[in-house]
């Protein structure tokens, strides 16, 4: 079956590229952050962006909280592109697949912005139905690789 007509792979490319959008966009806050606070660790920043200011020895507070949420992201979004994957290739479909990958996808983007917002708990808790919905998919996984 052509991948482009599985209605899971279709999900799941969907999923992936506004992870993928969120993943940008997080980095490109970080990069706003810094001209915006004028927060610049590199020389180069400073003489291009920081209109004669000087250099931090240190993260600002709210450039580090946006690098920790990217980095956050690394962290569990980049499993979610292989896991989401095999999900599909190994047979996962319909409305099981649609609700962890979709769950996954929004509660992603809701954690980025309860984190950049230091909104607790909506925070953890979004950040722990997301690692659900990935570890489900895991054991399903695991289940058709071993005992299917």
């Amino acid at each position: 079956m052509d991948l482009k007509m599985n209605p899971a792979f279709q999900i799941y490319a969907m999923c992936s590229a506004i992870l993928t959008l969120k993943m940008l966009a997080m980095g490109h806050y970080t990069g706003f952050l810094r001209i915006k606070l004028k927060a610049f660790l590199n020389p180069e920043d400073s003489k291009q962006f920081g209109e004669g200011t000087g250099l931090e020895t240190s993260e600002h507070p709210e450039v580090e909280r946006g690098l920790r949420a990217h980095r956050n992201d690394l962290e569990s979004t980049l499993p979610f592109f292989a896991i989401g994957l095999i999900y599909v290739l190994m047979g996962g479909a319909g409305t099981l697949a649609s609700l962890l990958m979709v769950g996954f996808t929004t509660l992603r983007v809701l954690f980025s912005i309860f984190y950049l917002r230091g909104a607790q708990p909506y925070r953890s808790l979004t950040f722990t139905a997301a690692e659900l919905c990935l570890l489900v998919m895991i054991l399903q996984i695991l289940y058709w690789a071993l005992i299917a």
